[in-house]
């Protein structure tokens, strides 16, 4: 699991409201709430966080009605369901969330987007999802954005230099999408072996790519 390992999670500005609910699941309205953020904003990282947290288990969203009953049975009502706003089974999808509220549980779902203006072809499914209570992860602020384009670069064995990364946090554009799409240029360019990425290597990325340095 590496850096998305539960015990490496860190709570800044752009994540503590969503932290904040996660650590408050007894109070979920109907036993169920949706986390929601861009790609790459630490989602299954804090539903992971909050599973271990509570001992919920994990099901694909594409798992049959039966099989989800039954591991959210074991679980003591506890359950993540990640990615939920993709390839799902929507039978099984109602039927935990009914399961939550009758029994009590507490049921996270994950997705890029509110659960309202998921695509669902039952119903009573949509209306049930578009009244789920959200925590909202927001674009991320200086600390975070470090922490961020550290993992990113660490994903592509990129090393920043401290000097480089607190450089970049307050230049680029404060979004997952720009932490992302500067770490692939800068391993594109790199010359094989140049690494850890310096300060002066960082100004040059920026200036190549258009941005205020």
């Amino acid at each position: 699991m590496g850096d998305r390992a539960p015990a490496n999670l860190v709570v800044a500005g752009a994540n503590r409201d969503a932290a904040r609910l996660l650590t408050d699941w007894r109070a979920w309205p109907g036993g169920a709430l949706a986390l929601v953020g861009p790609p790459g904003s630490g989602k299954t990282h804090l539903a992971l966080a909050w599973a271990m947290e509570t001992g919920a288990r994990q099901i694909a969203a594409h798992a049959s009605p039966d099989d989800a009953a039954a591991v959210f049975r074991e679980s003591g009502w506890r359950l993540l369901i990640d990615d939920a706003d993709g390839r799902r089974d929507e039978a099984m999808l109602w039927r935990v969330l009914d399961l939550a509220r009758s029994e009590n549980g507490a049921l996270l779902l994950t997705g890029a987007a509110s659960p309202g203006s998921w695509s669902t072809e039952l119903p009573d499914l949509r209306s049930r999802l578009a009244a789920l209570p959200i925590a909202l992860l927001e674009e991320p602020d200086e600390a975070l954005m470090e922490v961020i384009l550290r993992r990113v670069c660490r994903e592509q064995f990129i090393h920043l230099s401290d000097d480089a990364v607190k450089y970049l946090a307050v230049r680029l554009p404060r979004t997952y999408a720009a932490a992302r799409t500067w770490a692939a240029a800068l391993d594109r360019d790199l010359v094989k072996g140049a690494r850890p990425v310096t300060l002066a290597m960082a100004r040059q990325s920026l200036k190549k790519a258009g941005a205020p340095g």
